[in-house]
């Protein structure tokens, strides 16, 4: 019988679990698995999303905006070796904007063939908290931020998602091993 309910368990979960399917991003730059019912954000939903003059460059959402995942390939020239100080810039930049916010994980880990930073946090908005994961990632001289972010109301249903998501990603015209 407790075997019957740990499978019944399991079944509810993959079931429940959002599909996802391949995307080029970026113009071919990465290629992920997105869920399906994700669409790219429209010019009115980005500016009321992203109030400020520089938006990400690429944002695929479900249709309310409640959940997100951002790329934005900035203009910041970097380099493999600077992404520690990036990150230690940015960490520091989220800690002062957000005093309250709560801190999961903020790293400089090797993944993708090369470092890149990681920050999961929850942060407070207007009428809810938002749990943001963020990549920092050095690409072809510039730094790519990708972003996944899910309010609280959402996040038992999307959070794995977003994680399965960012397991995906591939970078197509850049080699197995090498960002550069």
């Amino acid at each position: 019988m407790r075997y019957s309910a740990m499978i019944f368990l399991l079944f509810c979960q993959l079931c429940s679990a959002e599909q996802l399917a391949s995307r080029s991003v970026l113009g071919g730059l990465l290629r992920l698995d997105l869920p399906i019912n994700f669409s790219r954000m429209s010019e009115y939903h980005l500016r009321i999303k992203y109030p400020g003059s520089r938006p990400p460059t690429e944002v695929y959402s479900i249709s309310n905006g409640a959940v997100s995942i951002a790329f934005n390939y900035t203009r910041n020239a970097i380099q493999p070796s600077q992404i520690a100080e990036v990150h230690t810039l940015m960490s520091t930049s989220f800690r002062r904007r957000y005093p309250y916010a709560r801190w999961f994980k903020s790293a400089v880990i090797e993944k993708f063939g090369t470092r890149v930073f990681v920050m999961e946090l929850m942060t407070p908005a207007v009428d809810t908290d938002v749990h943001n994961i963020i990549y920092g990632i050095p690409l072809k001289g510039r730094l790519l931020l990708v972003s996944f972010n899910t309010t609280a109301e959402e996040a038992e249903r999307w959070l794995d998602t977003g994680k399965r998501a960012f397991d995906t990603i591939q970078f197509p015209d850049s080699g197995a091993r090498n960002l550069d």
